[in-house]
């Protein structure tokens, strides 16, 4: 039987509401609307059987990352100063894992750091945006859709998607990079 993203999201979503920092805001009455929710979730190794998968949550003051497979989950708190995708996102398809789901906000967040930082050499994981890019163009992810889902308006970061790249890219092998 093969796994779904969604079933994979539900899964994390799930595994979510049992970490320890989720479960302390809840403690602290924090409403639920408020607390994490689910941004983006990656995989390594097949989707059907992965041999790890992370997951990144956001509210309006931090990151979550956890490993929702792991017992104990890992977790880590990362506050915005200290995220980005360069190193969150991109270093990890680098290294050999698969975006999996994403949500608007989450493509609008990794849109604007590309757009931002693309010229200036500030993208040190070309590679791993290239895979970013090849992903949106395989499930529709454009400048129009994210204006009309999450209020989109910076620059149509596919003019920078470059097909061969991405194909390099998608033949890495699979290592976790050091934070």
């Amino acid at each position: 039987m093969s796994t779904s993203k969604e079933q994979w999201m539900r899964f994390a979503e799930s595994a979510l509401k049992q970490t320890a920092i989720y479960q302390r805001n809840c403690e602290m009455g924090m409403p639920d609307e408020e607390n994490y929710k689910m941004s983006y979730l990656l995989v390594e190794g097949s989707i059907n059987k992965p041999e790890r998968v992370l997951a990144y949550a956001v509210n309006d003051q931090a990151v979550l990352l956890f490993h929702p497979m792991e017992k104990p989950m890992y977790e880590s708190l990362l506050n915005d100063w200290d995220f980005n995708f360069d190193y969150d996102l991109f270093q990890y398809l680098e290294g050999g894992f698969d975006l999996i789901a994403m949500t608007p906000d989450a493509h609008t967040g990794v849109w604007c750091e590309i757009a931002e930082y693309h010229g200036t050499s500030g993208i040190a994981c070309v590679q791993g945006m290239q895979k970013y890019l090849h992903y949106c163009k395989q499930h529709g992810i454009t400048k129009e859709r994210l204006a009309r889902e999450a209020g989109y308006d910076g620059m149509d970061v596919m003019t920078l998607y470059d097909r061969q790249a991405a194909k390099e890219s998608r033949g890495k092998t699979s290592q976790e990079p050091e934070r």
